[in-house]
């Protein structure tokens, strides 16, 4: 093996291992932390030229829904699985410009030291603007500025939110911190308000339609029902011809039971004596009368036997005989022209009931023609009448709940001036850049070992 006389004994070419590397390292040590020193003064100086900021941090809770006070079954909102995207669109308003610009109008950042040399230039750039378009520039133009010095930082499995801001400021930055969540909460109900206010004008130009409709339907439907003479008996309730018919058709079958039984009657009547008729047979009258002929029958026939026809008390007895047939007959004849009178009012009634019948029917039937247009337009009324009526409640729910300055955001602990500032983090600063600096001195000892050690010669 061939030797170098003006190398170094330790620069002996060896075997990259482990422990020769550690070696190197620890004869270079000084490297190390002359380089992890550097770059710890750097970091030093650099944080010395950094302006400090601080950091004001408000927290919010945000309901999915606000607090309902007019419905105390649903007081207190409950979970909804769009949750996920309500929340979401929560942080992008937060950090949208438009509340950004309402934020700097309010805390009147334009004018503000630590927004100064931004505010001069762009002032120098608009020199030739009006003051109050000048101002709107500024603002708009300082937006972005504020929106990076904003952290949204939403707390896991809640429903708080926390708003950071940081300026070289404390007490501007718990100002902003604090005006982001009022303002957030202003423009909030302001947004419900527009939408209330747009919902109740709308509302209220359909309920002058509606009414006016309704009114419409309501002066067509009395004319034509006036006109035609429909009465209304009342909703689920037959008409006037058909509640008459319908007691009709009852006195009609009585009046049809009454005329089979005094036709029946009359047939029976109508042939032979009539001394078998019920009527002959219950009469106390008729019946003493045929049991006074039967006396002067059966006195006529014992004297018979004795006396001649012409004798005088046979021709007495014969001549009471005839006498009492004939009142007998003159009753009996009396009963069958009742039962004849009867039969024939019973006959009578009954065509007279269904002529009626056949009237009502008619009218009925007619009734129903009309009550065609009769309908549409009641329905007409009752469907207007029901918008309406389902219109003037929302517009009522809107007008009362609508007031009630409802509000899904509140605030739970506001800002505090930050007592030490949040930037630069010297700890984690100096930290890393010990870490880094260490890494860059054993990295550039192990480059010099490496770069110090000869090849070994290829056989």
């Amino acid at each position: 093996m061939s030797t170098d006389p003006h190398l170094d004994p330790h620069d002996a070419p060896v075997e990259g291992t482990l422990g020769e590397y550690a070696r190197a390292l620890l004869r270079r040590w000084l490297l190390i932390v002359a380089i992890a020193a550097a770059v710890v003064l750097a970091t030093v100086a650099i944080s010395l030229m950094l302006t400090p900021k601080y950091r004001a941090t408000t927290t919010l809770q945000i309901e999915r829904e606000a607090m309902k006070v007019l419905d105390m079954k649903d007081l207190i909102p409950s979970e909804s699985p769009m949750d996920r995207d309500f929340y979401q669109t929560q942080y992008e308003l937060l950090m949208s410009r438009s509340l950004a610009r309402r934020v700097i109008a309010k805390t009147g950042l334009a004018d503000h030291p630590a927004y100064r040399e931004e505010v001069e230039a762009l002032t120098k750039k608009l020199d030739g603007k009006a003051a109050p378009s000048r101002r709107v520039l500024i603002e708009r133009a300082l937006t972005e500025q504020v929106l990076a010095s904003l952290q949204i930082e939403p707390v896991r499995n809640s429903r708080l939110v926390k708003v950071h801001f940081e300026s070289p400021d404390p007490a501007l930055s718990a100002r902003v911190a604090n005006t982001y969540a009022s303002e957030f909460i202003a423009s909030g109900l302001e947004r419900r308000l527009q939408a209330s206010s747009f919902a109740t004008d709308y509302l209220s130009d359909r309920l002058a339609q509606l009414r006016q409709r309704l009114e419409d339907s309501e002066k067509n439907f009395v004319e034509f029902a006036g006109q035609e003479k429909i009465v209304s008996v009342g909703e689920d309730r037959p008409s006037l011809p058909a509640q008459n018919l319908a007691e009709l058709n009852a006195l009609l079958a009585t009046a049809q039971d009454a005329r089979i039984k005094s036709e029946a009657a009359w047939r029976q009547a109508r042939y032979g004596s009539g001394l078998a008729l019920p009527q002959v047979v219950s009469n106390p009258l008729i019946q003493s009368l045929m049991q006074t002929r039967a006396q002067l029958s059966a006195e006529y026939q014992q004297k018979l036997s004795t006396f001649k026809p012409d004798y005088p008390d046979m021709l007495r007895l014969n001549r009471q005989l005839g006498e009492v047939g004939q009142q007998i007959n003159f009753h009996v004849a009396n009963i069958r022209e009742s039962i004849k009178a009867e039969y024939d009012a019973a006959s009578a009634q009954e065509q007279m009931l269904e002529n009626r019948i056949e009237q009502l029917k008619g009218a009925e039937l007619d009734l129903q023609d009309r009550s065609i247009r009769y309908n549409m337009l009641k329905r007409e009324v009752d469907t207007n009448r029901q918008l309406y009526d389902g219109m003037l409640q929302r517009f009522k729910e809107i007008g009362v709940g609508g007031n009630v300055g409802a509000n899904n955001i509140s605030v739970v602990d506001p800002a505090d001036v930050p007592g030490r500032p949040s930037s630069p983090r010297w700890a984690f600063n100096l930290a890393l850049a010990a870490i880094f600096g260490l890494f860059a001195g054993v990295l550039a000892a192990l480059l010099l070992h490496v770069a110090r050690v000869p090849r070994r010669p290829r056989p």
